[in-house]
């Protein structure tokens, strides 16, 4: 019984950055979304636009569909707690664009591209290294895991858009 005040005053006296990874402000994950090479969240592949940032990719794609891209950071929320791991609703490091349509199928219809960061270092954000996005197809609603399936399923359902490069 003695043990149990002393580990707990041991536990209170530890550091506070040894007991939980440094916070990330929502702007701080905002603007490390939109700054972020697209090819950090391509998953090795070589696209002809991987230099290009998360924000000019994603104006560049959906073009005059888009009314407005509206961004915010914080929680994951395009997240699949049937597989553990960096798809669970627990990872707090994600920055989302949500698209307002010019003509949305219905009320719900606001495509949403999410982007998944590392633990933070220093009080910024991680390395940028997942895509999510989610968008109402011929189908409904769809999960995407791939910016490569996202462009497609944005060119079927808006074939007038302009594709921002093409890969050989």
């Amino acid at each position: 019984m003695r043990r149990a005040p002393f580990l707990l005053m041991l536990a209170w006296s530890l550091p506070v950055d040894a007991q939980q990874p440094a916070s990330v402000t929502s702007a701080a994950l905002v603007a490390a979304g939109k700054q972020a090479a697209v090819k950090l969240i391509d998953y090795g592949e070589d696209r002809c636009d991987g230099d290009v940032t998360v924000e000019g990719w994603l104006t560049a794609l959906v073009g005059k569909e888009a009314r407005s891209i509206a961004w915010t950071g914080g929680k994951c929320v395009l997240v699949n707690d049937m597989r553990p791991g960096i798809d669970a609703s627990s990872w707090p490091y994600c920055a989302q664009a949500t698209i307002t349509l010019v003509r949305p199928i219905n009320r719900k219809d606001s495509p949403v591209v999410e982007i998944y960061f590392e633990k933070p270092e220093q009080g910024r954000p991680g390395k940028a290294y997942a895509f999510r996005g989610t968008m109402e197809t011929r189908d409904g609603p769809d999960y995407i895991r791939f910016r490569r399936d996202f462009e497609a399923l944005w060119a079927e359902r808006f074939p007038s858009a302009k594709r921002p490069c093409k890969d050989e």
